[in-house]
């Protein structure tokens, strides 16, 4: 067999891989899709479609058809969350992130409600996401350090991690990170780390009467 002849074969086996794959692809998303579109459907089966508000009953319909409308999984999400639907609500959004799996605004919704439901795991994955996806998304650092304070003690350790990465993505806003390290710091030591957070605390924020108090008592 010619060298020609070879590169023609391995040529064709590629393109037939490739389609192979892409075929693969879209008939997986358009069954993912059938399945986004055939849950919405059941998740309001037992609503009367006449006693839905406007905006809802509109969304719903459009998801009906179409179950990639991101606005009208919001929409609903956002409407069963305030029933206080929490569960049906994550569905909603996690139905959602399966469209746009890096979308700040879904994760940081979804997110919550995992914290509201006791799912701390999910909650965690989620904010971490957002930090890696949008790294001057501000609440997800704060939720986060909240998140390891109260509801995973155990990883009461990570918060300096977060707060470190917050003042390397969002430098022009030092200031706010550094004031949490310092906090954080003094309530679970070492001293010396407090001590070392609070004078750069004090040196980027000079008018913050409460660290400059809080770094006396310190070094008493």
């Amino acid at each position: 067999m010619s060298k020609k002849a070879k590169i023609i074969i391995v040529v064709v086996a590629v393109v037939f891989i490739l389609g192979g794959l892409l075929a693969w692809q879209t008939w997986r998303w358009q069954g993912k899709v059938g399945d986004l579109k055939n849950y919405v459907v059941s998740l309001f089966s037992g609503e009367k479609a006449e006693e839905l508000p406007a905006n809802i009953k509109d969304a719903y319909e459009k998801l009906k058809t179409d179950a990639t409308n991101v606005d009208a999984y919001l929409a609903l999400a956002s409407w069963k969350r305030e029933k206080g639907d929490i569960v049906e609500a994550i569905k909603l959004y996690e139905a959602a992130l399966e469209i746009r799996p890096t979308d700040t605004l879904l994760l940081g919704n979804v997110a919550e409600l995992y914290t509201r439901n006791q799912q701390y795991d999910k909650s965690e994955v989620a904010y971490l996401k957002i930090i890696d996806t949008n790294p001057k998304w501000l609440s997800a650092y704060r939720s986060l350090v909240d998140l390891y304070h109260y509801q995973l003690p155990g990883k009461r350790a990570e918060i300096p991690v977060i707060l470190k990465k917050g003042i390397k993505n969002n430098p022009e806003i030092e200031a706010e990170f550094v004031g949490q390290l310092a906090v954080y710091y003094k309530e679970f030591g070492p001293k010396e780390e407090a001590i070392m957070w609070y004078e750069k605390l004090v040196k980027l924020s000079p008018d913050n009467e409460t660290a400059k108090k809080d770094l006396e008592e310190l070094k008493k």
